[in-house]
């Protein structure tokens, strides 16, 4: 008899290795990922931690290795496991204003506007995205993770660069949210050159720039 796949199963990449063109960026990395568990990708620019990230969210193929949840293949884009990919700006309209933006993610996800306003987001909430800084960009896109649904489900979180560019007070918002994410067993990959959620002991996979 062959055992469903359950949204708690444990998330495997084995030896997965990413080329781009010709050149090897991410060479058989492997790491477990259970339901609460957080993994911090850290690294130089150019060491691949976006692409591995986007291999997991399904947007990138692995040119080696294997993803698997439980005794599964994983696919992201078919997968019983949710995820939310962030990084901004990723997924946003330029022209469109903060507002809508969110707006229009949360209609294509069948999701709810937030009313916790954590990240400030009425501050400029009517600008066009174009007219964003860094941070008001980062604050947005973390938003996303604020969205509500009729029912818990203990998603995914693929965060790039997630603590870039928040001043102190945005920074802690964000890890008391991947806090509460985690306890409620949802899982976090964050591919991230800053300090991010020390005291919850994260395992820290280390890439290297290659030549």
């Amino acid at each position: 008899m062959v055992a469903l796949q359950s949204i708690e199963d444990e998330l495997f990449l084995s030896k997965v290795s990413i080329f781009r063109g010709h050149k090897l960026i991410v060479d058989e990395i492997s790491f477990r990922l259970p339901a609460g568990g957080i993994c911090l990708i850290q690294g130089p620019n150019g060491a691949g931690k976006t692409s591995l990230l986007r291999v997991v969210a399904g947007f990138l193929p692995a040119s080696a290795g294997v993803l698997s949840l439980g005794a599964h293949l994983f696919n992201p884009i078919k997968s019983i496991l949710p995820i939310w990919y962030i990084g901004a700006p990723f997924g946003f309209h330029p022209s469109l204003t903060a507002a809508k933006n969110l707006s229009q993610i949360a209609s294509m996800r069948n999701l709810s506007l937030p009313i916790d306003d954590s990240f400030r987001i009425k501050d400029f909430a009517d600008q066009p995205l174009r007219t964003l800084s860094s941070g008001q960009l980062q604050r947005l896109a973390l938003s996303q993770l604020l969205l509500r649904k009729d029912s818990y489900t203990p998603d995914l979180w693929l965060l790039d660069e997630p603590n870039s560019a928040l001043d102190s007070y945005h920074c802690l918002i964000l890890e008391t949210m991947i806090e509460e994410h985690l306890r409620s067993g949802g899982r976090v990959i964050a591919a991230t050159h800053q300090p991010l959620c020390e005291h919850l002991s994260p395992e820290i996979i280390q890439l290297e720039a290659r030549k």
